[in-house]
């Protein structure tokens, strides 16, 4: 049934010439709060990055940790963790960075979440 809907509002827009179209669409971005300003926003509210902060006293666990969680190699992971700061994933939403900060701080690692 939806489809039959969708189907027939598409055959109606397609009989829209451009000025019409156009008129259209400003009038069901207002509608719906549709503005690119607005969905980026919210995208960019929804989505974290983790940083490294601290190493802690197991840096060989936290390197495996590290290595798990971005699919990097061994030496990659390593590097990662020795340098300071370093961004260790992004655009992440919070049930992804709660379980990363777990698996950090369970083996002495401190993160940022930004």
């Amino acid at each position: 049934m939806k489809n039959i809907i969708i189907e027939n509002i598409l055959d109606l827009i397609s009989k829209l010439n451009l000025l019409e179209l156009s008129d259209l669409i400003i009038k069901i971005e207002q509608k719906f709060n549709l503005k690119n300003e607005n969905i980026v926003e919210n995208i960019k509210k929804n989505k974290f990055d983790i940083f490294l902060k601290e190493i802690g006293d197991k840096k060989i666990n936290l390197i495996k940790v590290i290595k798990e969680i971005t699919n990097l190699s061994l030496k990659e992971s390593k590097d990662l963790v020795e340098k300071k700061n370093s961004l260790i994933k992004s655009g992440l939403d919070k049930e992804q960075c709660d379980e990363i900060v777990k698996k950090i701080n369970s083996v002495g690692g401190k993160v940022e979440i930004k």
